[in-house]
């Protein structure tokens, strides 16, 4: 959190020093904006079970800042493909801090942009699951809960269509970001046939899982990514840690507002 209030402090003044320079050579009188602000709730967030809404604020006739929220709204999240992994629990919240430069001339919160900005996300998920040991042939059943947060900066396109002066419809059909990903994955294993096995049946498990998670780094993650996720066993249970994991993403959809 300490590193998003830093760069969004090193953003902000960046982007008001450029303002200030284009308004300089622009060599314009100051424009008394009909209106200055705009609050958005975007519907598509809802789907990865976060209520998501934004307040933008114009600086002057063509720069705006915005200030985005999501708020976690706990719900079930299918898995298909894996018979596996049963629905998961799965909530997610953000912050967004955005700084829009609008190419037109209209003097509104309309037109095509260019948009900078920084998110911090953090998502809860957990779930049961079960599996088969590859060695030994062994049915095994668990459940796993984990807690992630990524921090991310992004260059967004869109345009944003203003009905009335009063209703907004905001298009951002392109948003390319990178990203570091942290955090930690636990979960607790079990056997339920222990006939074949010696003591401590629970620890053989969670053993199967620790094997079958170093098996999937190496053969699925190239070195920079599987070198950065560490697993480890303590009883049986199985921690995973995430520590600066880098990922690209794209943001695109769309929102709502009202101009006031």
């Amino acid at each position: 959190m300490k590193k998003l209030i830093v760069l969004s402090l090193l953003l902000v003044s960046v982007f008001s020093g450029f303002s200030q320079e284009a308004d300089k050579t622009e060599k314009k009188a100051p424009v008394v904006l009909e209106r200055k602000n705009v609050f958005k709730f975007l519907p598509i967030n809802t789907t990865f079970h976060s209520l998501s809404f934004e307040y933008e604020r114009m600086l002057s006739a063509k720069n705006s800042i915005t200030f985005g929220f999501g708020l976690p709204s706990n719900g079930k999240l299918d898995v298909k493909g894996s018979s596996d992994i049963n629905s998961m629990e799965f909530s997610s919240m953000h912050l967004r801090l955005a700084l829009r430069h609008y190419t037109g001339k209209s003097q509104l919160p309309r037109g095509f942009y260019v948009e900078p900005y920084l998110k911090y996300q953090d998502i809860t998920a957990s779930t049961g699951f079960s599996g088969t040991d590859q060695g030994s042939n062994q049915p095994y059943t668990g459940d796993v809960s984990g807690k992630l947060n990524t921090m991310n900066i992004g260059l967004q396109f869109g345009t944003q269509i203003l009905i009335a002066k009063r209703v907004t419809l905001d298009f951002y059909f392109l948003g390319i970001e990178a990203g570091l990903l942290n955090g930690n994955i636990s979960g607790s294993a079990k056997i339920d046939n222990t006939s074949n096995l010696p003591a401590n049946p629970d620890q053989v498990a969670a053993s199967y899982i620790v094997a079958d998670i170093n098996t999937a780094k190496t053969d699925n993650l190239p070195s920079f990514i599987s070198d950065k996720i560490t697993v480890s066993q303590d009883g049986n249970r199985v921690n995973t840690k995430i520590n600066g994991v880098p990922y690209p993403w794209l943001r695109a959809g769309i929102s709502l507002g009202i101009a006031f």
